[in-house]
């Protein structure tokens, strides 16, 4: 999912899991997910060039190591970069090939022709769209980890969930777990951006910003009406990615501030306790069927967080006023 100042909305039909992998290797079949393949010691990265499954090999290991420094090990899976293959047949693939999880993605070629058609759509001029272009063009791969992220963290606390993004916007997790797992994969300079973003809008009108037990109840902006009508409107690939551009956030309520409140809470949590793989035992719980306050009760103060959600609210509030004095005092 990017955002920025103009956003690029990516959304898809369908989640994919599979069973366990170990050692994997580029199978030997007659009609294979794209024509190039890469193996790597977290998966398989398909393409139809070298170069365009080197960058989603690069992707991959990346993604994978990041995730298992949050959660513990990273499941093995395969990436395709393709316009056309149906994420069902990529995960029935992976399944075959004992790998957990199939993402399938754009290819550089379609993703421009795809973000370029959106960006017409908005109505913006030719030198904006090009700006725009060149900015999601240097994002690929960061965009690239942070659906591999989504794939894993599904692949696994919710390995035998099946269905599409009509039940929730990701896995079965809490909407800001779910994406904080994803933009947990990103780069510091992506990160930086949400973080900013959000931080902007609490210290401009910190009331229009949700309580953190609001927060942590809510469904992902993307699962919005308005939204929903904007990308039944929007180009759509036959791999199931769709692209909306929206330029502010006043028609799309929390746009502006969910990825980074889904960021800094995870940021948060992992300080707070001291422990990088806090969000490991949260999911574990949530995966069991407990809310994340009852987990609070029971387990947070062996984890050095508060036993309550008021609690935690009054500590996250702390919290954020010290990052935004930090941040004032930097830009002076």
């Amino acid at each position: 999912m990017r955002i920025a100042s103009l956003c690029l909305l990516t959304a898809f039909l369908l989640a994919a899991t599979a069973v366990a992998a170990s050692d994997p290797t580029c199978p030997d079949v007659d009609a294979p997910p794209a024509p190039v393949c890469i193996a790597t010691p977290h998966g398989l990265a398909y393409a139809d060039s070298e170069e365009e499954a080197s960058g989603a090999a690069r992707a991959l290991n990346d993604a994978a190591q990041r995730f298992a420094g949050y959660f513990g090990r990273a499941p093995t899976g395969a990436i395709v970069l393709s316009a056309t293959l149906d994420p069902l047949v990529a995960r029935e693939f992976a399944r075959t090939h004992g790998l957990e999880f199939a993402q399938v993605w754009l290819p550089a070629s379609a993703d421009r022709a795809m973000t370029e058609r959106a960006l017409r759509q908005s109505g913006l001029a030719r030198g904006q769209i090009q700006r725009a272009l060149a900015g999601a063009a240097t994002e690929n791969e960061s965009t690239l980890r942070h659906e591999v992220g989504h794939a894993m963290y599904a692949a696994l606390y919710w390995p035998n969930a099946t269905g599409t993004r009509d039940a929730r916007y990701g896995s079965p997790a809490p909407d800001w777990l779910d994406e904080a797992s994803a933009i947990l994969m990103e780069g510091p300079e992506s990160q930086a951006k949400y973080a900013a973003m959000f931080l902007g809008v609490t210290r401009r009108n910190p009331r229009s910003t949700p309580s953190l037990a609001e927060f942590i109840a809510s469904e992902h902006p993307v699962r919005s009406a308005a939204l929903a009508r904007a990308l039944a409107r929007a180009p759509k690939s036959t791999s199931g990615v769709q692209m909306v551009t929206v330029e502010g956030s006043g028609d799309f309520p929390g746009l502006d501030t969910f990825y980074g409140q889904s960021l800094l809470l995870g940021y948060f949590l992992t300080q707070t306790s001291g422990d990088t793989r806090i969000l490991a035992p949260i999911s574990t719980a949530i995966a069991d069927g407990v809310t994340f306050e009852d987990w609070l009760a029971r387990e947070g103060a062996s984890h050095r967080l508060p036993a309550s959600m008021d609690a935690l609210e009054t500590a996250w509030t702390a919290w954020l006023e010290q990052l935004r004095d930090a941040a004032a005092r930097r830009a002076k």
